[in-house]
């Protein structure tokens, strides 16, 4: 935040301060993360802890910092879903943050498991395309109601609690989330999250995909030399490269 600090005195100050935190996390954003293809997850832990400290001894207005902070946190974290739309809008009113604040702190209460647990990750709706495009044509996930692939890869990304994604071939899956991992588009513990969330579901049995059950197909997988496998991580790569080349 640039400028000279004002002393807090009241919850207009407090609520100005909130509104030119968030501009400039949107900014910064849509640079990082969009721009440079920045993992979500780090580019809140880096912004945070760049804003963290400000120049001023008075409790009331270090209190006041860290409540903005924290909202921010939680927006870009908890409620990102409210938060996207407006990266695409040329301008935000300080009344618009303020209701998707109010709906932020009104909103359902995430449980502790979905809290907990993040893939770090972001994606266009072109990455989602292709990535539902990659499914098909490798018949890697099958929604479990038959619905839009496209919704159904956006609620496992964010680890929609409660949500069961069908997987029809593990080893072709978890090649895939190897392959995201490797283009830096998903955080390194993407098992453990998959696992603790419950998120994927074996076709065949009908059961929960653990992570040994992951960790065990991904093994076998690298030690593979299918072409099939190889053109899954061809096809991540392409989307990866091409979504750099339109970032230019």
């Amino acid at each position: 935040m640039k400028g000279v600090h004002n002393h807090v005195e009241s919850n207009e100050d407090v609520e100005n301060e909130l509104y030119e935190l968030f501009l400039e996390a949107r900014d910064s954003y849509l640079s990082e993360v969009k721009g440079r293809q920045v993992r979500l997850d780090y580019f809140i832990e880096l912004f945070l802890s760049s804003h963290y400290y400000i120049d001023c001894e008075c409790a009331k207005c270090k209190n006041a910092h860290r409540r903005n902070l924290t909202l921010i946190r939680q927006l870009f974290t908890d409620s990102f879903h409210l938060v996207k739309p407006l990266f695409v809008k040329p301008s935000l009113t300080q009344a618009e943050l303020s209701a998707l604040v109010n709906s932020h702190l009104t909103s359902a209460v995430y449980s502790k498991k979905r809290a907990a647990y993040s893939l770090g990750c972001s994606f266009t709706d072109k990455q989602i395309e292709h990535m539902v495009s990659i499914s098909e044509e490798y018949h890697i996930f099958k929604t479990m109601d038959g619905s839009n692939l496209q919704d159904a890869l956006r609620s496992l990304f964010g680890c929609q609690n409660g949500f069961r994604l069908q997987v029809c071939h593990i080893r072709k899956a978890v090649v895939f989330f190897d392959e995201l991992l490797e283009c830096n588009l998903i955080g390194r513990n993407w098992q453990t999250v998959l696992d603790r969330c419950g998120l994927l579901v074996s076709v065949r049995s009908g059961k929960l995909i653990k992570r040994t059950s992951l960790s065990s197909s991904l093994s076998k997988a690298r030690a593979s030399v299918a072409a099939e496998y190889q053109s899954i991580r061809k096809a991540v790569f392409e989307m990866k490269k091409e979504e750099l080349y339109e970032s230019r």
